[in-house]
């Protein structure tokens, strides 16, 4: 079920501060309101990095996404919660806008000139969350749907560069980002991505160069090393038990593979954690 309150509900209970966590099986969506005095903001954590959290801004948290917040003392904006497998199935046959959701997000006004602020969705969620009309079940799905769809198309409109930038690349970057968070725990390599996409492994990295920066390898990588820190600073799984996890053969590998990308061994990033 659908769940909607305003950040002011939640944070003024706990100083404006909450603390680094995560949802197993529940999708966020997060709307910081422009105030008239000025005031607002603050920060936010995503996945261990720190981003101003200005006035006029939208984030998109997945499941398990780690996520946390120092609020202004009277931010404005809205919370919708739902749970992920309602949010699969509304997306069943729309791989693209599953794609461009899988990450964690944050995106600011700037990021989407073209399209207008989902604050006017924000305000509808919360206007029938907190009414009892008939249907209001089935107006809140929709809503959700609506919801989800705008943050999709702000993600592929902003790695595109411009909202009429080149709709075949985005839509192949998502449906390739999709099958990564799908199978980051296999030891799948990006020729076998590629094979799957019916493209080629350069033309693959060319689209996600393009509108990533980085290429496909690196975004495979990326997740992998992502799932890793998560299990480094949040379970008790031992280095070797994470390894193979994730696909790797040989817990030796992958922990060079994590020194090279992160600069210190599995082992001292936990350490470090652990002094914080």
């Amino acid at each position: 079920m659908l769940h909607c309150e305003s950040i002011p509900a939640r944070a003024s209970l706990h100083d404006w501060t909450i603390a680094p966590h995560r949802h197993h099986n529940l999708h966020q969506f997060f709307w910081i309101e422009p105030p008239s005095d000025g005031r607002g903001g603050g920060e936010a954590t995503l996945e261990g990095r720190a981003y101003p959290l200005a006035p006029a801004t939208a984030i998109s948290l997945p499941a398990m996404s780690v996520h946390g917040f120092r609020f202004r003392p009277d931010t404005q904006g809205w919370v919708v919660t739902l749970p992920a497998a309602t949010l699969e199935r509304q997306l069943a046959e729309a791989p693209a806008l599953r794609g461009a959701l899988a990450a964690a997000a944050l995106l600011r006004a700037a990021d989407t000139p073209p399209m207008k602020p989902p604050v006017g969705i924000f305000r509808a969620v919360a206007e029938e969350y907190a009414g009892s009309d008939l249907g209001r079940a089935q107006a809140l799905a929709a809503l959700a749907g609506l919801l989800a769809t705008w943050f999709a198309r702000a993600l592929a409109s902003r790695a595109a560069g411009t909202a009429a930038g080149p709709q075949a690349g985005a839509a192949l970057l998502a449906r390739f980002q999709a099958m990564v968070e799908r199978d980051y725990r296999s030891p799948r390599a990006l020729a076998d991505y590629a094979r799957a996409l019916g493209v080629a492994p350069t033309h693959l990295s060319r689209v996600a160069r393009a509108l990533t920066g980085r290429p496909a390898s690196q975004l495979i990588l990326e997740r992998r090393l992502l799932e890793a820190r998560r299990a480094l600073a949040y379970t008790s799984m031992q280095v070797a038990e994470i390894a193979y996890m994730l696909g790797y053969g040989d817990p030796a590998y992958f922990a060079r593979v994590f020194a090279k990308a992160t600069g210190e061994s599995p082992s001292a990033f936990r350490a470090r954690l652990g002094r914080l």
